[in-house]
């Protein structure tokens, strides 16, 4: 993951960012802001593809349960902590990694940082009678069945784990609840303490000085848990149909792990698509919406238009990174950043030829008949 985030922030040196990596593991990312909220994000890596059997659902509802009470401060006073001096807490991720963020206006940043971010991640307390809100909020999220599918299809190992909470840990009669939020409060503290130690974590600042940032990374190497790693994943040329009412669509996983990110970009933005990138494992992943776009798009790739792909990977990649702080911090925080200037045409169409021949995955919603088996693709 340390060479995907040191892409991610080559991609934004025209910005002026900067990139430090501690002996810790931990890596620093430096972005400018184009607004006046300041950003603080810490990326861990403690996902669903950490997941077993045993523990489904566990990453997303561990990740409702950072900011509750802990060593420090209570969950009540951090709330009013944060709403009084008008910045926003909140988690979000991937199957891959967890990402805790803080924002607020240049004069609030720093406080918050120190007094509710770090505590949240270095010291919980996981308390039983905390947990009824992030068990309902997690529940209440759910997850896309597009994605969902797309994984089972084109992942074997951590990777094809659902990425959501369904419950399932304890009874939800009224009259079993405290027993339920002790299960909970267990597999919480059990995640919390077996992933989000300090391996690959990537603190990313925007708005903030590299000195506060340095300091950030101080405080979180004070942290004493693990990285306890999940199955291995790689790609798998699988397929799944899924039949419901409605318009029909195809999404196609091709492998690019091995191939360089930019690379694998420019071809997915030819295809109308986009890379999906995890530490080890990238594929690119496009739709289609009848037999005839999918043949035409397969087609593109023996004699692939260059120019054309470059040019889309590059206004999405303006338009990811320009959509704001918040987008930007999100896209490096997780590794889907990559720098596609420097891309060379020759590697693009010698990988889109590879690419046209190799296995790919599918997933198919609506009329399940509607398209060609994976293997004659």
């Amino acid at each position: 993951m340390r060479t995907t985030l040191t892409k991610s922030a080559q991609a934004l040196v025209q910005a002026n960012a900067s990139t430090q990596v501690y002996s810790s593991g931990i890596t620093a990312v430096a972005l400018p802001a184009s607004s006046p909220a300041c950003q603080i994000a810490v990326s861990i890596k403690a996902g669903a593809a950490n997941e077993t059997a045993s523990t489904l659902g566990a990453a997303t509802f561990t990740r409702y349960t950072v900011g509750l009470s802990n060593f420090r401060n209570t969950a009540t006073l951090q709330q009013r902590m944060v709403n009084l001096m008008g910045g926003e807490f909140e988690t979000f991720g991937n199957r891959e990694r967890t990402v805790v963020s803080i924002s607020a206006g240049p004069k609030a940043i720093e406080e918050l940082t120190t007094d509710v971010l770090v505590p949240s991640i270095n010291q919980p307390l996981f308390l039983k009678y905390e947990m009824f809100h992030p068990w309902s909020q997690a529940k209440a999220a759910g997850s896309c069945p597009v994605d969902n599918a797309f994984h089972q299809a084109s992942f074997t190992g951590g990777l094809s784990n659902n990425n959501g909470f369904t419950g399932g840990y304890g009874s939800e009669n009224p009259a079993m609840l405290e027993e339920r939020d002790e299960i909970l409060e267990n597999l919480a503290r059990n995640f919390h303490h077996s992933h989000y130690g300090t391996e690959d974590m990537v603190v990313v600042g925007s708005g903030v000085s590299e000195s506060f940032l340095q300091k950030v990374v101080t405080q979180l190497q004070y942290n004493t848990f693990f990285n306890k790693a999940g199955v291995a994943s790689k790609f798998h040329a699988g397929q799944v149909r899924i039949a419901r009412p409605g318009a029909t669509v195809a999404v196609v996983g091709i492998n690019a792990t091995g191939t360089d990110s930019a690379v694998a970009g420019v071809v997915a933005a030819g295809l109308g698509g986009k890379v999906v990138s995890y530490t080890g494992n990238q594929v690119i992943q496009f739709s289609a919406h009848s037999p005839a776009e999918l043949s035409a798009k397969l087609g593109s790739l023996a004699s692939f238009d260059v120019a054309s792909a470059l040019t889309n990977a590059s206004l999405a990649q303006a338009i990811q990174l320009g959509s704001g702080d918040k987008a930007a911090v999100a896209a490096v925080a997780t590794g889907q950043v990559s720098n596609v200037s420097g891309v060379i045409s020759d590697e693009v169409s010698a990988f889109a030829a590879e690419a046209a021949a190799s296995a790919k995955s599918l997933v198919v919603f609506g009329d399940v008949h509607a398209f060609p088996q994976n293997s004659e693709i």
